[in-house]
């Protein structure tokens, strides 16, 4: 008899454990289940995008553009007007590298209802830029300035230092093609003490690049040197490809009028190994004829019929190839 009540105690309190481990089961479940929404296509939409900056920053601006697509068409699916509008943007830039000014004007006329609408200052910044960005390649100062006080205006709202650093080394270019090197002194100090502040490596090699260039347009060769270099070591430090490929050519620049020829062509060099990595044809071209002209100086014509025939290569594939596409 004994050994039947313990046999039916055991039972039951196998069921009590049983019916718990259910309870406790259930309450992990239902736990999980929160009303966290699903984000399987927003995520794929930003790792599309990360993948199209990766394939920006490089100069590889095809790809950033194909990634860039797709990413909107992720976002387009859920309609995540934040990440349409973002996508828009980042396209349109793509279009300005390319100087196809008008799809870069409609797309970010695009951007700016959408970031309107979802009151999106920050965006409304980054749209007016770009404005101002193209504006400065057509030349229109006076419109170019228009633009980077809207932009200036949202950053603000925004509280976006960083862009109000941006808006801030663009007004100096500008000022700089103007001729108001005081107003563009201004402009970029300002900008390279808030890139500092917040930290900003490649707003403040941006900074430092366009001072070294307002300095050269002053003929202080030796304040120009010391910026481009400042600037070489911020994009280093964020491994920038196409700024570390700019700052090369502006201090082998210097060198050459110098007439430093053995620099001239060490920074040269290291240009051409930049933009030849990153198969920056136009970039390599022009860094061929640097180099050629640099090594005609030195009166080194066997080296120099080395980079020649590699400019002719060069030339020769671009030529077919262009032929090939209108064929």
């Amino acid at each position: 008899m004994r050994m039947r009540y313990i046999k039916f105690c055991h039972k039951q309190l196998k069921s009590k454990l049983l019916f718990l481990i259910v309870l406790i089961l259930i309450f992990i479940l239902t736990s999980c289940a929160t009303d966290k929404p699903i984000t399987t296509t927003r995520e794929s939409a930003r790792d599309y995008e990360k993948l199209a900056l990766e394939h920006y920053s490089k100069g590889d601006i095809e790809n950033a553009i194909l990634f860039f697509e797709r990413s909107l068409k992720e976002d387009q699916k859920v309609n995540n007007l934040p990440g349409i509008s973002s996508n828009l943007y980042n396209i349109a830039r793509c279009y300005l590298y390319y100087k196809k000014f008008d799809n870069a004007e409609k797309l970010i006329n695009e951007a700016i209802e959408i970031n309107r609408r979802i009151n999106n200052p920050d965006g409304l910044g980054d749209n007016y830029s770009l404005f101002a960005s193209i504006e400065i390649r057509k030349k229109n100062y006076s419109e170019a300035l228009k633009y980077l006080e809207l932009s200036e205006k949202y950053y603000l709202e925004a509280k976006n230092q960083k862009g109000v650093g941006n808006v801030k080394n663009n007004r100096g270019t500008i000022y700089i093609k103007m001729g108001d090197f005081e107003k563009a002194k201004i402009e970029i100090s300002e900008a390279i003490s808030i890139h500092k502040k917040k930290k900003n490596h490649l707003g403040l090699a941006a900074a430092y690049n366009n001072m070294g260039f307002l300095f050269e347009m002053q003929n202080n060769s030796e304040e120009a040197l010391n910026y481009y270099k400042l600037a070489l070591k911020e994009d280093k430090y964020m491994e920038n490809s196409l700024g570390i490929s700019s700052d090369l050519n502006n201090i082998a620049r210097y060198y050459k009028k110098i007439g430093d020829y053995e620099s001239a062509l060490f920074y040269y060099k290291s240009a051409l190994g930049v933009n030849r990595s990153m198969s920056l044809v136009a970039r390599v071209k022009q860094d061929l004829e640097n180099i050629i002209e640099v090594l005609d100086a030195l009166g080194r014509n066997e080296e120099k019929l080395k980079y020649q025939k590699a400019l002719e290569e060069l030339t020769s594939t671009q030529t077919q190839q262009s032929e090939e596409q209108n064929t």
